[in-house]
């Protein structure tokens, strides 16, 4: 271990460590395996597996019978991936266990299904039960209409409590209502350096500086909170903060990911669209209905239009060669996010049967499907199989004909870069061909099996290429009964190796000569007369045959061809990345108006069963007015208007229990994407119905929400009780909120604060910041993403990369950028503290830091009092100055010279580890 890391251990016990971590929800896993795994193996496996069918001894009706396996053991070992026999038969790499029998399935498919097991195989089923009828039991459309999500909002009136003096906001009494019910009391009030930074980090993702905690603390007027949070709220980083939390719920990223992992270079555009819609005060509704119809509003521009981009920036398997499958997985992906995101329900679960726990009809999935069906997502212009989605043009006709010469000097250098591949292989391939005879001779001597370690050695004795020797032993392995090595294995068994060289050396020879003699006498000649010969060229110029060539350069050249071809692969590359795009924006469009669409049994698009008429889910068309829509258009007008409906019982429920959640680090419903069955039950129905029907009442004004929920008792709280042991024991998940709930910064939370104390953060707006031009791939021939995230811009700005996220985003529970996350997880794991000792983010900005304090303040002292108050909000207290100084001395100790007096590096060097064991402790990692 480092000095540097051992002592930043030391000050980290000092300043109190790392938390406990927190797990995700079950039910989020059972989700998945409803939406994304049962329909596979209802799909793929349950014609051999399932319905009183069990092949081999393996049923895949219900987690138990999978865990048990069939007649080779166990199919699932749930959390690990590579050792589960169902992955292995999936992914089709044993030529011994190949599932399922008909051919491998889509990439995408087998990612869900390695996922699920790495998950932990969550799964309902404890009982083995039938799992492909196209109707499964659910709950009943009547039963449905009582559920509590699906009642109307109601608009309770604020409940009578014993300590009204604590009530600020109507907030207050439902909260204190159910405290006092269960004997419970609030915690006091939260000092007031405490709540500006919570408030501050809260509203602007950003800590306050050391002049505003001034500000507020030598402002005692009784509306001093009150001008903090209005401050905040017109801050131009109050949108950058709460643009992140929806990009979240939008599955928000720069790249496709899955199959074919293109750059989405004109994201950007719908990120900005977010952080303006916020900062500019969008009424929810509008935002909405922007989102899923901006492109159809009688005022539709370029914004509004951009904001459909939310529809278009799913994952998508772009080289799927069914063109009707990818449009039907689009649209459930579609559903899914927009069913999520909107309503709190898991719309996806019903695309190959009735909902399995929700009162939501296939009938409903395609009636709401028969809207996207009629949508435009993808575009016509393909490259290849690779199909492109959706964009709208922004550019002039100026700026596309200066761009054809753009397009021009990337296709040469790319040109070239392919030529020269082409040619090397082909080199290589004629190379071989010349010594076709020497590596049968050299095969005989290998053992069938041999590894391509004991191959190699072999090869470059004989100046033979390691890879095709390997190759041709298994060529000649697989094709014993091929007469053309009848031969070969006549003197392969009498160890005759050189007379298989002089003989396959003829052999060939002749073929040659007989085909060329051959065209010379009719040009149109494609074979040759005696079989034999006609075999030998055959198979010395399959390109598959016995003599083929690694496709991969890595694997075809040698170290100076390979490097050629990525010097030419590489200027390729970085000229593409460097290019202009022409403006132009994500966006979907209407194309053919489907009337209806038929129901997909099993979900499939080849075996189609009752057209459905477009519509939305029969629950709720009594509480609403079910919306027509026209024959011109797809309908995602009258479907958005139908979900921004202030009578709608989910809308304003799941947007105020998002906003609630990003305020109290849990929603009232903690399940932010999820109102239905498997979802929690509100802890406080009532104060959610309130504020619900008070969100629609202010115009759907986020703004006046933040207000609200900011001014009260409840947000205002301490995070610490002085009856904590009594409270935990009625209440240990604080789901009553007897204290403020103590939360961990967010990734993007931690990045931005290091950088702003240290005075480095960009603060700037907007723009393209993924370095790759739009559609290509992020992985290049190397399988490295050059994707760089050194910009100082607010994290919020930085790319998405789908497969590839950015490690510190990783290590600090950033979503899945595939999934809509209201809530995200919070773990605390020994990589997170390994990142923070040695990240250069941290590392660098405690050495700045540290410089800065030595020039601010002559002592120790005076250095740590200003330390404190930049990084955590306060005045050190005197054991922590004293601890502090302890240290200080330690760590300069080591370096005094001859001379006695301190090197200035040692001192720069120990203040940038105090510096950085600051910005790794608790207090500045978690908002109290």
């Amino acid at each position: 271990m480092s000095i540097r890391i051992h002592s930043l251990f030391l000050l980290l016990l000092a300043n109190g460590g790392f938390a406990g971590a927190a797990d995700a929800p079950d039910k989020a896993g059972i989700e998945y395996f409803e939406r994304s795994v049962r329909p596979l193996l209802v799909k793929h496996c349950a014609e051999c597996h399932d319905d009183g069918n069990a092949e081999g001894g393996l049923s895949i009706s219900s987690r138990s019978a999978l865990l048990k396996g069939g007649d080779s053991g166990t199919s699932l070992i749930p959390g690990k991936p590579e050792e589960s026999r169902l992955i292995q038969a999936i992914r089709y790499k044993n030529p011994d266990l190949q599932m399922p029998p008909k051919g491998v399935m889509a990439a995408a498919e087998i990612q869900a299904l390695e996922k699920w097991v790495a998950m932990g195989a969550p799964d309902p089923r404890s009982e083995v039960v039938a799992t492909t009828p196209t109707r499964l039991t659910g709950m009943s459309i009547d039963a449905g209409r009582e559920f509590w999500s699906m009642k109307p909002v109601a608009r309770p009136e604020p409940p009578t409590v014993r300590n009204a003096q604590w009530v600020q906001t109507p907030i207050d009494a439902f909260v204190l209502s159910q405290l006092e019910k269960h004997g419970l009391s609030p915690a006091p009030p939260a000092d007031r350096r405490t709540l500006l930074r919570r408030a501050t980090l809260d509203l602007t993702g950003l800590p306050p500086t050391v002049e505003e905690v001034d500000a507020f603390l030598e402002d005692q007027s009784p509306d001093a909170f009150q001008r903090v949070i209005e401050r905040l709220l017109a801050s131009p980083q109050y949108g950058v903060r709460w643009g992140r939390h929806w990009l979240d719920v939008a599955r928000y990223a720069d790249s496709n990911g899955l199959d074919e992992n293109l750059a989405f270079g004109n994201a950007w555009r719908y990120r900005d669209y977010v952080i303006d819609a916020f900062n500019r005060g969008k009424p929810f509704d509008r935002f909405l209905i922007e989102q899923v119809a901006g492109d159809l509003l009688p005022d539709a521009d370029a914004e509004t239009r951009t904001a459909t981009g939310f529809l278009v920036l799913g994952a998508k398997v772009l080289a799927e060669p069914d063109r009707e499958k990818l449009v039907m997985d689009t649209i459930d992906e579609q559903l899914d996010t927009i069913g999520k995101a909107f309503l709190g329900l898991t719309l996806g679960c019903a695309r190959c049967h009735d909902h399995k726990f929700d009162p939501i009809l296939q009938s409903d999935y395609y009636a709401l499907a028969g809207i996207f069906k009629s949508t435009k997502t993808f575009g016509d212009s393909n490259t290849g199989a690779i199909k492109h989605w959706n964009e709208f043009s922004l550019a002039t006709d100026a700026e596309r004909e200066a761009m054809k010469g753009v397009d021009s000097a990337i296709a040469e250098k790319q040109k070239a870069a392919l030529s020269f591949k082409s040619s090397s292989i082909a080199k290589v391939r004629e190379t071989a061909r010349s010594k076709a005879a020497d590596y049968l001779a050299a095969a005989s001597g290998l053992r069938p099996g041999m590894s391509l370690a004991e191959v190699e050695p072999i090869a470059h004795e004989r100046g033979l290429h390691p890879r095709i020797l390997h190759h041709c032993r298994l060529h000649l392995s697989y094709h014993e009964d091929d007469p053309l090595f009848d031969r070969w294995r006549e003197l392969t068994a009498a160890g005759d190796a050189s007379g298989i060289a002089t003989h396959y050396a003829a052999l060939f020879a002749d073929a040659e000569k007989a085909f060329a003699e051959t065209k010379q006498a009719d040009p149109k000649a494609t074979t040759l007369t005696d079989p034999m010969l006609e075999a030998a060229r055959s198979a010395l110029h399959d390109a598959a045959g016995f003599l083929a060539v690694p496709p991969q350069p890595e694997f075809a050249f040698d170290a100076e061809t390979l490097a050629e071809y990525y010097r030419l692969a590489e200027e390729s590359r970085v000229l593409e990345s460097g290019a202009p795009d022409l403006a132009s924006a994500m966006s979907v469009a209407d194309g053919t108006v489907t009337a209806t669409l038929p129901i997909h049994i099993r979900g499939s698009h080849r075996n189609l069963g009752t057209p459905i008429e477009r519509g939305v889910p029969e629950v709720l068309r009594v509480s609403l007015t079910t919306p027509e829509f026209p024959k011109e258009h797809s309908g995602r007008l009258e479907l958005a208007r139908w979900m921004a409906d202030a009578r709608h019982p989910l809308t304003s429920r799941v947007a105020v229990n998002r906003i609630w959640r990003w305020h109290f680090g849990s929603g009232l419903v903690a399940s932010t994407e999820n109102f239905g069955v498997l979802g929690d039950r509100p802890s406080h129905p009532e104060l959610l119905d309130w504020l619900a029907s008070e969100f629609v009442n202010s115009g759907w004004s986020m703004r006046e929400l933040h207000r609200l929920i900011l001014k009260s008792s409840a947000y205002q709280m301490s995070a610490v009780h002085p009856q904590a042991d009594v409270a935990i024991n009625a209440d240990p998940e604080n789901r009553w909120l007897w204290k403020f709930p103590m939360q961990r910064l967010d990734a993007e939370q931690i990045r931005d604060s290091v950088l702003a104390i240290a005075g480095r953060l960009d603060n700037g707006l907007g723009g393209k910041m993924v370095p790759l031009r739009n559609r290509q791939f992020v992985f290049d021939h190397t399988s490295i993403d050059h994707t760089k995230y050194e910009s100082l811009r607010r994290a919020a700005y930085l790319p998405v990369i789908r497969n590839n996220v950015y490690t510190l985003f990783e290590q600090f529970d950033f979503p899945d950028p595939t999934m809509p996350t209201g809530s995200r997880t919070s773990t605390t794991v020994a990589p997170q503290a390994l990142f923070l000792m040695n990240s250069e983010l941290v590392l660098d900005s405690s050495d700045l830091l540290a410089r800065q304090l030595i020039d601010e303040a002559a002592t120790d002292e005076a250095r740590l009092l200003i330390a404190y108050r930049r990084t955590l909000g306060r005045l050190p207290e005197a054991d922590e100055v004293a601890r502090g100084l302890a240290f200080l001395a330690d760590a300069t100790s080591t370096s005094l010279t001859r001379s006695d007096k301190v090197e200035s590096s040692a001192v720069e060097r120990a203040w940038s580890l105090l510096c950085q064991s600051l910005f790794a402790s608790n207090e500045f990692l978690y908002v109290r």
